[in-house]
């Protein structure tokens, strides 16, 4: 398989691209390629390119000959994940798994629940970790299509980016104490539409109902995933998959 790497799309006009340390690093060190190897790049957008290897030094890495590829078609079911931040390590399984799964925007949500509590220092870097969470992701699967990974929001200013629910498609709470059934949704002609959805889950500890309270009223629909309780980090991945068998690209 040839190797993949993200490159961001303005550096692609170029004929000639220098990678920085970390990629230098990665091509070099850790692929262990050596100049004339093939590498197919991408650009997040959906733009798929071949360049050429060369190399400038024992820890610099160029690449030449750079010609696009046919673009990838993106998934007809663009997905919105809102995940209550996970602890340690349950997070960037979520980020790297709604990635390969063809999310198409991961927003991290600071709730009152969540043991995850971050001044704005740690919010930046965490958010730039999970960003390249999503990168590598990318990379590994063959998705050419970055997620939107936002910056840590709290619920009610999450709530107020969003377009009017009229206009939006579906919204989406999981709860393991809903009535309905997400396999029980009639989506009509979602598949066709390609309708956007949004799908919001809470931290290890759940939602309180204050927040609940707030979903609903903001138009979410209470849903759970069958006679099983999930924890966060296998719920929203849970839901992505079969939103992608039911309308999306499965």
């Amino acid at each position: 398989m040839t190797p993949r790497l993200h490159v961001a799309p303005p550096a692609l006009g170029a004929s000639r691209i220098v990678l920085d340390a970390a990629d230098s690093h990665y091509v070099l060190g850790v692929l262990r390629l050596r100049a004339g190897a093939t590498i197919e790049l991408f650009d997040g957008v959906g733009g798929r390119y071949r360049a050429v290897l060369c190399v400038d030094g024992r820890r610099q890495a160029a690449l030449e000959a750079i010609e696009p590829l046919r673009k990838t078609p993106r998934s007809a079911l663009q997905l919105s994940l809102a995940q209550g931040i996970a602890q340690g390590e349950r997070m960037d399984l979520v980020i790297e798994k709604a990635t390969e799964l063809g999310v198409s925007a991961i927003v991290p949500l600071r709730t009152r629940r969540s043991a995850v509590k971050l001044d704005d220092a740690r919010a930046q870097r965490r958010h730039a970790h999970w960003r390249r969470v999503a990168a590598a992701a990318c990379m590994q699967c063959g998705q050419d299509w970055l997620p939107d990974v936002s910056p840590p929001l709290a619920l009610t200013q999450w709530l107020d980016m969003l377009p009017p629910a009229s206009t939006h498609g579906w919204r989406l709470m999981l709860d393991p104490g809903a009535p309905l059934a997400l396999s029980s949704l009639d989506f009509g002609a979602s598949r066709a539409q390609a309708r956007e959805l949004v799908v919001t889950v809470g931290p290890e500890s759940g939602l309180d109902d204050a927040e609940t309270a707030t979903l609903v009223a903001a138009g979410f629909v209470r849903v759970s995933l069958g006679p099983r309780v999930l924890r966060t980090e296998t719920a929203g991945l849970a839901a992505a998959a079969a939103l992608q068998a039911l309308i999306g690209d499965f």
